[in-house]
């Protein structure tokens, strides 16, 4: 099943959701944020450790259902005498449920601009390798 990608996770993410099964995530890459821009909650999506140019054929990974997901704005006001300085930034909370583990088919996707989305299949228990 062909599924957009969160690339670069950290490993203590990923196995909390493991543990937990449910997990909040606030995503700050870019390539991920643009990747969530174009999802909605029920929609599955493929999380990995690895980062977009490293994932080959046989990279593993979580497949997870999105529970909720929300665009939020954090702002940074930075003054003194001489200078006043406010910046914005976006970022994604992505409410994540465990659905399984999967490994990386083919890359059917991976143009710039665009999300990664590549090709997986759900892993089993008794295919496990």
């Amino acid at each position: 099943m062909i599924y957009v990608t969160l690339t670069g996770l950290a490993r203590h993410v990923m196995k909390e959701l493991l543990a937990a099964r449910v997990r909040t995530v606030e995503i700050r890459s870019p390539n991920n944020f643009f990747a969530l821009l174009n999802i909605q909650p029920g929609d599955r999506i493929f999380l990995t450790e690895a980062s977009a140019p490293d994932i080959v054929p046989g990279t593993s990974g979580l497949i997870a259902s999105i529970r909720a997901l929300q665009i939020i704005t954090h702002r940074t006001v930075q003054s003194n005498q001489d200078y006043y300085e406010e910046s914005e930034a976006q970022a994604a909370r992505a409410q994540l449920q465990l659905v399984g583990v999967g490994r990386v088919r083919k890359i059917t996707s991976f143009e710039p601009g665009t999300p990664l989305s590549i090709d997986v299949d759900e892993v089993r228990y008794c295919d496990a390798r």
